[in-house]
């Protein structure tokens, strides 16, 4: 047993000569100066225990009065009120740190630490902490008994931690000393949590595309303020999902982003996408081009609408193009822009011009043995439209093609000249196709034989003809 109590005691003995915060050879990489680095690396005379005050934490008993006793010294006390005022003074208006930390943040934290550790009890001269210690366990501070509530001890503790900048005080500590100056007769005092440390920076607001904002007021919706603002009510909570938890209950005061502005249409609760795309004279399949959140085959728009709110777009967010493509500028010299020259260019001497050839060219070219027409284009960077091949010297000219070219894939058994094609979506019927392009059922099973009676047959993203 006394063996157990020699350990106990050694284990007490900390050092107890002092430490340093800062190092000032760490520190003269900045722009503190020398009067403000000398205060920073100053030595602090007091036992290494409280170098764990650094860290910032509601201050416990230390265990024993034995190791409060090393903690709680005069010569501690004087030593960081030194260190504290001296900072605050060579040290006035700097910071560093990627934080903006304010020079006096450890040794303040540090001092605050020792005073809540320190404080005694005025009657019996225990520290305040062994006799919180020693309180009932209960469950919050409305089952405290009484004398323990009231307790000097517990009243000052908390009064000494609302005093400083540098304590863990917030909003739980504050209302428990508010519901103390209510509850224990005579006690009163401030409660209101401290300024930070440093002044916050101003928050930029995030970005917004179109720069356009509304502020949220009790009652709204996505889908009041879509229908109010012209977008769409999906968009407007996936541009702001950190903001909007449920789109049929926003807080007020929340600043949203606008989307781009569309022409909106209520969804009602018989429509579909092909339905609302007749029904407005729309493409079939530009609804899903509107609303990227729709699916291929457009069976999330009632569910989705239902939680986003029934405005949905039925035009391009932001508007359709209207501009003009300006005329590139002429050029002196050879064309490369548009095809053409400003004058003519006298063909190469000693080379025969082939039969019917402009002499107003710009630019000539000698046939080669291994030219065909699309290695002349190539070198020439002639535009498609402005030029036909008609075959080069030694080769047998073709005449183009002016069908209308056949996408891929199409329907089995699909007649060869047909004028216009159209690709089958997923929600695509006989019946839609039909009203779309004004033509009957015998016409488009004439057209594509693989579409029975019944429209069987009709495959999604395949191409059927609907003109011929």
């Amino acid at each position: 047993m006394a063996l157990l109590k020699r350990s106990i005691f050694f284990a007490l003995v900390l050092p107890v000569n002092g430490f340093v915060i800062y190092d000032a050879d760490d520190l003269s990489r900045g722009n503190l100066g020398d009067e403000c680095i000398n205060s920073l690396a100053a030595d602090i005379a007091c036992h290494s225990e409280v170098k764990t005050f650094m860290r910032l934490g509601y201050r416990g008993s230390l265990a024993t009065t034995t190791r409060t006793d090393l903690v709680c010294t005069g010569a501690c006390s004087a030593s960081l009120r030194s260190w504290f005022n001296s900072v605050a003074s060579n040290c006035e208006g700097k910071s560093f740190g990627d934080d903006d930390t304010v020079p006096m943040k450890f040794g303040g934290y540090m001092w605050a630490g020792w005073n809540e550790t320190c404080v005694k009890d005025p009657k019996t001269k225990r520290y305040c902490n062994e006799i919180i210690d020693e309180f009932s366990e209960v469950d919050s501070i409305e089952e405290m008994p009484r004398n323990e509530l009231c307790h000097t001890c517990h009243i000052r503790r908390l009064a000494m931690m609302q005093s400083s900048q540098y304590s863990i005080y917030n909003e739980y500590y504050k209302e428990q000393l508010e519901y103390v100056y209510k509850t224990c007769g005579g006690r009163t005092g401030p409660t209101d949590i401290p300024p930070p440390l440093k002044t916050a920076k101003p928050v930029e607001a995030p970005f917004c595309v179109t720069n356009k904002r509304y502020m949220t007021k009790e009652g709204d919706t996505c889908d009041s303020i879509a229908k109010a603002s012209h977008v769409s009510g999906a968009e407007l909570y996936m541009g702001n999902q950190g903001l909007i938890g449920d789109c049929r209950n926003i807080p007020a005061n929340l600043q949203l982003c606008l989307p781009l502005e569309c022409e909106t249409y209520t969804v009602q609760p018989e429509d579909t996408c092909v339905r609302i795309e007749f029904r407005l004279g729309l493409k079939l399949d530009s609804l899903r081009f509107y609303n990227s959140w729709l699916k291929y085959d457009c069976s999330n728009l009632q569910p989705a609408t239902d939680f986003y709110g029934k405005a949905i777009c039925v035009s391009p967010q932001g508007g359709t193009f209207t501009g003009t493509i300006p005329d590139s500028a002429p050029t002196n010299g050879l064309g490369r822009n548009d095809g053409y020259n400003l004058s003519a260019v006298a063909p190469p001497k000693d080379v025969k011009v082939a039969d019917g050839t402009t002499l107003d060219c710009g630019r000539w070219h000698v046939v080669g043995e291994d030219d065909t027409c699309t290695s002349i284009h190539m070198d020439h960077n002639i535009p498609a439209n402005y030029h036909v091949c008609v075959g080069v010297l030694g080769q047998t000219p073709t005449q183009p093609d002016t069908g209308n070219p056949t996408p891929s894939p199409v329907q089995a058994g699909m007649i060869k000249n047909c004028k216009k094609f159209h690709l089958v979506a997923a929600t695509t019927t006989c019946d839609s196709i039909q009203k779309y392009y004004k033509i009957t059922m015998a016409q488009l099973r004439k057209w594509n034989p693989a579409i029975d009676a019944n429209c069987n047959g009709l495959w999604a993203k395949y191409y059927v003809c609907v003109q011929a």
